[in-house]
């Protein structure tokens, strides 16, 4: 049975536990005590929310909020956030399903066939000496319907599904979801009219198809990266077009001004001969390409007539420019400004939903035997020192900056800042803790930490250096056209299982998990499947 996040009731030793918290300090280590033999130990965080107490709801969150994780804050706010927090945590656990599927909608762009590939007879769209549109293979019509209709389905549910945590009403008020349903509407009509289109009766002409558009503008909704990316940049159109607007004007002017001083010379005779050509040279000048060459003929009439390009030329390049540098760099950097304080915001509602799961009476603080059990709920996901009781009140009397013997919102804050800094996460458990007899054994233990140190590192370089020469004997060997090519490829093939095995060793000796949040180790997991295809 689940318990309620605010501990309004509860049962058994849970109830005694918590109320054992609240008395006085003389009974609190014993309550304490109690409470640690009688929790359970959640690695996931998202376990500890859906089905913790609430020091290990408040101790996941904190670490959620550390990583730049977070709820919707009307989700925390609402008094649903146990049922929330369960389905939101459930959704996140395909995150990998969600970003391949997103990754196949843009992938699927290369492999369907263009729709004006039908209206050409004489060249099949095949022939790519022809039609230069690549090497990769066209899939059939069949094949691109089933393909698309798979990843649309996937797209639906990962669209839809928030709705079961943030709820109808908060679903609609956000604009990136608006957006995102808009377009899987466009995807699926489109979709919908192809299918007829392919069909034998209907629609008997379709001159293109939106899809492939629409799904590059999913990929960006749902790719945190990207959308931040195109938030800022959307910030920034109105101060662009200001600066945009400030630049044609000196255009403008300047390519009038000329073309009424150079009306009768030679250089309006054989350059500036209108103001559309006038404009259009004085832009090409603007960029220096046709700098000094557009105004040689009016360097040869008159040597005056230099100090108007020379000032252009100034004005232009060396002002303008850098205003336009200044002022976009000056958006640039305060729309940057505005994510950080929306993260910095989503990050405060988090730690403050934490702290009011601590402090169930609302007294504003939270007092010593209340931090020390947070402090021990968060070693599941912090590698904080074990300390004792002892320690714990003078580090606890440096933290109390109000010199109170309370720890309210603001040095929880800070407190939580400091963990951030100053201590590591803890590992990700891995696959193979299901075996703990086999996985902890005592030669597995040090066969892992040889994995993880220095000296398996230097032999993987050694290999590869060792790789490198095999490479190079071999390119050689086979421009001269030496049979003994062949054998250095087997060569390199060892290399490569080489190389799958070095994987291999990382990931049984770390997990998967905390292998794969190191971006070298992403790299090379990629590269070595790629060779291990070949």
């Amino acid at each position: 049975m689940e318990k309620p996040l605010l501990g309004s009731s509860s049962s058994g030793v849970q109830e005694e536990e918590e109320i054992n918290i609240s008395r006085s300090n003389s009974n609190s280590n014993e309550g304490r005590e109690r409470k640690k033999k009688a929790a359970i130990a959640y690695q996931k965080r998202s376990d500890a929310i859906a089905y913790g107490d609430r020091f290990q709801k408040a101790a996941a969150l904190v670490d959620l909020a550390e990583d730049g994780i977070g709820l919707p804050e009307q989700v925390l706010s609402d008094t649903r956030f146990e049922h929330a927090a369960k389905y939101y945590f459930f959704f996140i656990r395909f995150d990998i399903l969600w970003t391949l599927n997103l990754f196949a909608l843009v992938v699927l762009n290369f492999f369907e066939k263009p729709l004006w590939c039908a209206r050409y007879t004489t060249h099949s769209c095949n022939e790519r000496d022809y039609y230069f549109l690549g090497q990769l293979p066209y899939l059939t019509k069949v094949e691109a319907l089933v393909y698309e209709g798979t990843t649309l389905i996937i797209l639906m549910i990962q669209t839809i599904f928030p709705i079961a945590y943030e709820g109808w009403d908060l679903y609609w008020k956000n604009l990136i979801n608006k957006l995102k349903v808009v377009c899987l509407f466009i995807l699926v009509a489109d979709l919908l009219v192809y299918a007829l289109y392919l069909s034998p009766v209907a629609i008997y002409s379709l001159p293109l198809r939106i899809s492939p558009y629409i799904r590059i503008v999913f990929f960006i909704l749902n790719m945190r990266e990207l959308r931040g990316v195109a938030v800022t940049l959307s910030g920034m159109v109105g101060m662009y077009l200001n600066i945009l607007f400030l630049g044609l004007l000196f255009l403008l002017f300047s390519s009038w001004i000329a073309y009424i001083i150079f009306e009768d010379t030679q250089q309006g005779v054989a350059l500036f001969d209108s103001y559309g050509a006038t404009l259009y040279q004085m832009f090409v000048l603007f960029t220096t390409a046709n700098n000094p060459d557009v105004w040689i003929p009016a360097y040869k009439d008159s040597r005056w007539y230099s100090l108007f390009f020379i000032l252009y030329v100034l004005l232009g390049v060396y002002f303008l420019t850098n205003l336009i540098l200044a002022v976009v760099y000056d958006s640039f950097k305060e729309q940057l400004v505005k994510q950080v304080a929306g993260m910095d915001y989503m990050r405060k509602s988090i730690l403050e939903k934490a702290f009011s799961l601590v402090d169930i009476h609302k007294h504003g603080y939270l007092n010593k035997e209340q931090s020390i059990r947070l402090f021990e709920e968060l070693n599941t996901y912090r590698s904080l020192p074990k300390i004792s009781g002892e320690d714990f009140e003078l580090i606890f009397d440096e933290l109390d900056s109000s010199d109170d013997f309370k720890i309210n919102m603001d040095e929880f804050y800070d407190l939580c800042n400091a963990i951030a800094l100053r201590f590591q996460k803890e590992p990700a458990p891995s696959w193979f803790e299901y075996y703990p007899s086999f996985y902890h054994a005592h030669s597995i233990e040090a066969f892992k930490k040889f994995v993880r140190g220095p000296t398996f590192e230097y032999i993987i370089a050694a290999i590869l250096l060792l790789n490198l020469a095999a490479v190079i004997i071999e390119t050689t060997l086979d421009i001269e056209d030496n049979s003994g090519q062949k054998a250095w490829q087997g060569v390199e093939f060892v290399f490569g299982w080489i190389y799958v095995v070095e994987m291999a060793l990382k990931i049984f000796a770390s997990g998967f998990d905390n292998y794969w949040t190191e971006g070298q180790n992403r790299f090379d997991f990629v590269v070595t499947w790629i060779i291990g295809k070949q």
